[in-house]
């Protein structure tokens, strides 16, 4: 997958589709860092399960059958141990996308990650998205000329479900999953802000600027709500980003870390060992061998 489709607002669809549809199948540590983008993403286990999957502070273990929702610009995560059978699907859809199709998309959020809590005939329809994420599961391991369009045709098919049958007005939400919208929005710019700078030097002073906030308020604001430090977040996009990297095979370590912001091969080790207990040059070696 491209390095940038995570940590930025923009997500481009996967040609020549209108969303963008992932088959996750890796076998290895998976970790996303806290992010957000524009569109709206929507993620289904297909099997064994994603050990935690964090919406704005709300903590997920999925299983089989799992579908989450993250709406537009809500801050998420993604920390699990892939093992062998484990299968996921991740569709977004491009905000303009559903906003041209459903206006009303603006004033709503979709409620679809507490099935406990929906009535008789939503239980109902949550199968029958279930089962047509699946049919784009199966669509995408047996391509064929026809793929594209049974793509689009059951992605459209899975998002009008979501929002006929699933949605809420915002007006009802005095707290959108637990943190007040004008924090979602604190958030969004501070994550945004190491996303774009995570390369070069950062000191929390640069961000305290960006957010109007003191040094001190916006270390305190920033661990309470997205449970650790802003230097532990900095070093683990770092590594998001240098992991890209080291799957790609273009760079050597040196090059990987000083092109992520790490000060030294040695320090990029220590943060890859705590996030994929593994080191960076374990990964490197066994990338070229």
């Amino acid at each position: 997958m491209a390095e940038d489709q995570y940590l930025h607002e923009i997500v481009t669809p996967t040609e020549p589709l209108s969303a963008w549809i992932y088959l996750h199948h890796e076998k290895e540590v998976t970790y996303i860092a806290p992010h957000w983008h524009q569109g709206i993403e929507l993620s289904f286990t297909i099997a064994g399960s994603i050990d935690d999957f964090v919406i704005n502070e709300h903590h997920y273990r999925t299983q089989s059958g799992t579908i989450l929702v993250v709406n537009s610009q809500v801050v998420h995560s993604v920390r699990s141990v892939l093992k062998v059978a484990d299968e996921a699907i991740s569709i977004i859809y491009p905000y303009d996308y559903v906003n041209r199709l459903y206006p009303e998309i603006q004033n709503e959020v979709i409620d679809l990650n507490q099935p406990a809590k929906f009535n008789r005939f939503q239980k109902e329809i949550y199968i029958e998205v279930q089962t047509t994420l699946f049919k784009i599961y199966k669509s995408l391991q047996s391509q064929n000329k026809f793929s594209n369009l049974k793509l689009e045709t059951l992605a459209d098919q899975t998002l009008q479900l979501l929002l006929e049958y699933f949605t809420k007005p915002k007006t009802e939400y005095d707290i959108i999953y637990g943190t007040k919208e004008f924090e979602v929005a604190r958030i969004q710019a501070i994550t945004k802000y190491i996303s774009e700078h995570y390369a070069n030097k950062i000191k929390l002073v640069d961000i305290a600027t960006q957010v109007n906030l003191s040094k001190e308020y916006l270390a305190k604001f920033f661990k309470n709500h997205m449970e650790l430090t802003i230097g532990s977040y900095i070093n683990n996009v770092r590594a998001q980003k240098a992991y890209y990297d080291l799957l790609g095979g273009k760079y050597n370590l040196t090059e990987i870390a000083v092109k992520n912001g790490f000060s030294s091969i040695r320090a990029m080790n220590k943060v890859f060992q705590s996030i994929y207990g593994k080191t960076a040059s374990n990964i490197y070696r066994n990338q070229k061998s």
